[in-house]
């Protein structure tokens, strides 16, 4: 599994591959949602729906990774590195998010969400000598964020009504948690497996939302289908393949070099949303889908050497 997570033309279609499935997760959480009638004020049961997805994603990505899972002998000191990773990768990364989104608009959301990948971008060149800032990743990163925002605004709407910390402070912290996320997983990623580590963090950080729902306690019962069985084992897969996969790269390639892909999410996101949701499409869409993939490219691009 090293020469596939290490090998570079392998990286591009490994993000985007992560950037897809996470964009698809939007949707079907949304039919997750009204198929077990969890209504959009009830924390605790949006907590618990998390957690029960990322609690099974880790037990799913343990299990195919079951021989070398058993055989894993892990220091204390990386023990608690991925209890750190647990806890802010998972947990409080998915809270601050649930939280948030009961009290912002979607499109004030959607801007501060994804500047968590750019935050960590910042974060990778600073912290690690194999990840360097330049022109080109400056410019990657405007062109990402302005295709993000370009879908997100609509005529005559101001996104700077209504601010609060409930909403959009949570949100923020949310991006936050993402951006540190990655910066753990790859000092995680020299201490342990990354499979078995980003498994056990899955699990660990999914059975802490669990307890914490359990805490505020859900609003009323969830209605089970096989509709809603075949989408909670939709979203499990999607988590266990789209995290095992995005933490493998980050330890093996410069951080800003995979975390660009991340703004695709937010274009493939609507995209998902009006296939499956019935959402209305805009050309602008598809302009921001070019100007992202443009960044995605410059980020990319190496600077020549001054001579």
């Amino acid at each position: 599994m090293i020469k596939l997570y290490s090998n570079k033309k392998l990286l591009p279609p490994l993000a985007l591959m992560c950037a897809v499935l996470w964009a698809m997760a939007y949707p079907l959480i949304k039919l997750g949602y009204q198929e077990m009638c969890v209504a959009s004020d009830d924390l605790g049961g949006k907590i618990l729906f998390g957690g029960v997805r990322f609690f099974f994603a880790g037990l799913l990505v343990l299990l195919f990774n079951f021989k070398s899972s058993i055989k894993t002998r892990i220091t204390k000191n990386a023990f608690w590195w991925i209890l750190l990773f647990a806890l802010i990768n998972t947990s409080l990364h998915y809270m601050f998010s649930y939280i948030g989104l009961g009290h912002v608009q979607s499109s004030r959301g959607t801007i501060l969400d994804s500047t968590g990948s750019f935050m960590l971008i910042i974060l990778s060149c600073i912290m690690f000598a194999d990840d360097k800032m330049s022109i080109y990743k400056v410019l990657g990163c405007i062109l990402g964020f302005g295709g993000i925002v370009l879908i997100n605004i609509q005529p005559n709407e101001s996104l700077f009504e209504n601010i609060s910390f409930s909403g959009d402070g949570m949100i923020f912290l949310n991006a936050v948690c993402a951006a540190f996320g990655g910066v753990v997983s790859r000092i995680v990623s020299k201490k342990a497996d990354m499979t078995f580590a980003t498994g056990l963090s899955m699990a660990v950080g999914g059975a802490i939302m669990c307890a914490v729902a359990l805490i505020i306690k859900p609003n009323a019962a969830w209605r089970m289908s096989v509709k809603a069985v075949l989408i909670i084992i939709a979203l499990t897969a999607i988590s266990a393949v789209s995290f095992t996969v995005y933490n493998s790269l980050l330890a093996y390639h410069p951080i800003s070099t995979v975390a660009i892909y991340n703004a695709f999410i937010p274009i493939f996101g609507v995209m998902f949303s009006a296939v499956i949701l019935n959402e209305q499409m805009s050309y602008k869409y598809y302009v921001a889908g070019i100007m992202v993939t443009v960044g995605i490219a410059l980020a990319n691009k190496k600077a020549k050497d001054r001579k």
